[in-house]
Protein backbone atom coordinates (compact mmCIF):
# COMPACT_ATOMS: atom_id res chain seq x y z
CA UNK A 1 0.00 0.00 0.00
CA UNK A 2 3.17 2.22 0.22
CA UNK A 3 2.83 3.15 -3.32
CA UNK A 4 -0.33 3.81 -3.37
CA UNK A 5 -2.38 7.14 -2.44
CA UNK A 6 -5.57 6.69 -0.32
CA UNK A 7 -8.86 7.79 -1.96
CA UNK A 8 -10.93 8.23 1.29
CA UNK A 9 -10.06 8.55 5.10
CA UNK A 10 -12.83 8.40 7.57
CA UNK A 11 -14.46 6.54 10.21
CA UNK A 12 -16.02 3.33 10.44
CA UNK A 13 -18.75 2.98 12.68
CA UNK A 14 -21.06 -0.41 13.88
CA UNK A 15 -22.74 0.36 16.92
CA UNK A 16 -21.95 -1.77 20.00
CA UNK A 17 -19.32 -3.25 17.62
CA UNK A 18 -16.50 -1.05 16.62
CA UNK A 19 -15.85 2.62 15.75
CA UNK A 20 -12.29 3.32 14.03
CA UNK A 21 -10.36 5.49 11.69
CA UNK A 22 -9.81 3.84 8.48
CA UNK A 23 -8.25 4.63 4.81
CA UNK A 24 -9.64 3.26 1.69
CA UNK A 25 -7.36 2.24 -1.08
CA UNK A 26 -8.09 1.98 -4.51
CA UNK A 27 -8.12 -1.59 -5.60
CA UNK A 28 -10.87 -2.00 -9.00
CA UNK A 29 -12.72 -0.07 -11.08
CA UNK A 30 -13.58 3.35 -11.07
CA UNK A 31 -13.97 5.50 -7.79
CA UNK A 32 -14.87 9.13 -8.66
CA UNK A 33 -18.34 8.62 -7.27
CA UNK A 34 -17.44 6.62 -4.03
CA UNK A 35 -15.06 9.58 -3.10
CA UNK A 36 -17.47 11.86 -3.99
CA UNK A 37 -20.46 10.27 -2.21
CA UNK A 38 -18.67 8.81 1.06
CA UNK A 39 -19.06 10.68 4.17
CA UNK A 40 -16.71 11.67 6.97
CA UNK A 41 -18.30 8.40 8.83
CA UNK A 42 -19.12 4.86 7.50
CA UNK A 43 -22.21 3.95 9.40
CA UNK A 44 -22.27 -0.03 9.11
CA UNK A 45 -26.64 -0.55 9.51
CA UNK A 46 -26.18 -4.66 9.82
CA UNK A 47 -25.09 -8.33 8.70
CA UNK A 48 -25.80 -10.26 5.09
CA UNK A 49 -25.26 -13.20 3.98
CA UNK A 50 -22.80 -13.41 1.15
CA UNK A 51 -25.07 -15.95 -1.01
CA UNK A 52 -27.31 -12.79 -1.36
CA UNK A 53 -24.90 -10.48 -2.24
CA UNK A 54 -23.19 -12.69 -4.73
CA UNK A 55 -26.61 -13.10 -6.65
CA UNK A 56 -26.94 -9.37 -6.56
CA UNK A 57 -23.40 -8.35 -7.86
CA UNK A 58 -23.94 -11.32 -10.59
CA UNK A 59 -27.25 -9.34 -11.86
CA UNK A 60 -25.64 -6.23 -11.66
CA UNK A 61 -22.81 -7.36 -13.76
CA UNK A 62 -25.42 -9.16 -15.90
CA UNK A 63 -27.07 -5.53 -16.51
CA UNK A 64 -24.03 -4.07 -17.67
CA UNK A 65 -25.71 -0.78 -16.40
CA UNK A 66 -24.23 -0.22 -13.00
CA UNK A 67 -20.21 -0.11 -11.92
CA UNK A 68 -19.02 -2.47 -9.36
CA UNK A 69 -15.86 -1.03 -7.47
CA UNK A 70 -13.33 -2.37 -5.13
CA UNK A 71 -11.04 -0.43 -2.62
CA UNK A 72 -9.11 -1.79 0.68
CA UNK A 73 -9.99 -0.88 4.09
CA UNK A 74 -6.98 -0.20 6.53
CA UNK A 75 -6.93 1.03 9.82
CA UNK A 76 -4.48 4.09 10.42
CA UNK A 77 -3.23 3.72 13.76
CA UNK A 78 -2.05 1.02 15.81
CA UNK A 79 -5.77 1.49 18.26
CA UNK A 80 -7.85 1.68 15.21
CA UNK A 81 -6.13 -2.05 14.60
CA UNK A 82 -8.03 -3.56 16.99
CA UNK A 83 -10.95 -2.25 16.41
CA UNK A 84 -10.49 -3.31 12.67
CA UNK A 85 -10.01 -6.78 14.12
CA UNK A 86 -12.90 -6.90 16.63
CA UNK A 87 -15.11 -5.62 13.44
CA UNK A 88 -13.23 -8.62 11.06
CA UNK A 89 -13.79 -11.47 13.77
CA UNK A 90 -17.46 -10.20 13.91
CA UNK A 91 -18.46 -10.63 10.24
CA UNK A 92 -16.32 -13.71 10.34
CA UNK A 93 -17.66 -15.39 13.29
CA UNK A 94 -21.42 -15.17 11.40
CA UNK A 95 -20.30 -15.95 8.14
CA UNK A 96 -21.74 -12.29 7.47
CA UNK A 97 -20.40 -9.05 5.58
CA UNK A 98 -21.21 -5.23 6.43
CA UNK A 99 -24.11 -4.06 4.80
CA UNK A 100 -23.68 0.25 4.69
CA UNK A 101 -26.43 2.46 5.88
CA UNK A 102 -25.66 5.55 4.46
CA UNK A 103 -27.67 7.17 1.96
CA UNK A 104 -25.47 8.25 -0.60
CA UNK A 105 -26.60 9.52 -4.27
CA UNK A 106 -24.58 8.09 -6.56
CA UNK A 107 -23.16 4.62 -4.77
CA UNK A 108 -26.27 2.54 -4.54
CA UNK A 109 -24.89 -0.13 -2.20
CA UNK A 110 -21.47 -0.54 -0.46
CA UNK A 111 -21.10 -3.61 1.32
CA UNK A 112 -17.70 -4.88 3.82
CA UNK A 113 -16.21 -7.92 3.11
CA UNK A 114 -13.92 -9.65 5.83
CA UNK A 115 -11.27 -11.26 4.12
CA UNK A 116 -8.39 -12.72 6.05
CA UNK A 117 -4.91 -12.57 4.67
CA UNK A 118 -4.77 -16.09 3.41
CA UNK A 119 -8.39 -15.94 1.86
CA UNK A 120 -8.65 -15.33 -2.10
CA UNK A 121 -10.55 -12.66 -3.45
CA UNK A 122 -13.93 -14.12 -4.48
CA UNK A 123 -14.03 -14.71 -8.15
CA UNK A 124 -17.24 -12.67 -8.41
CA UNK A 125 -14.64 -9.54 -8.23
CA UNK A 126 -11.91 -10.76 -10.47
CA UNK A 127 -10.23 -9.85 -13.12
CA UNK A 128 -9.19 -6.75 -10.98
CA UNK A 129 -8.86 -3.29 -13.46
CA UNK A 130 -7.17 -1.15 -11.44
CA UNK A 131 -4.05 -1.48 -9.45
CA UNK A 132 -4.96 -4.70 -7.85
Amino acid sequence: LARLNFIWKGFINMPSVAKFVIKAYPVSGSFEYLTEDLPDSIQVGGRISPHTVWDYVEKIKASGTKEICVVRFTPVTEEDQISYALLFAYFSSRKRYGVVANNMKQVKDLYLIPLGSSDKVPHHLVPFDGPG
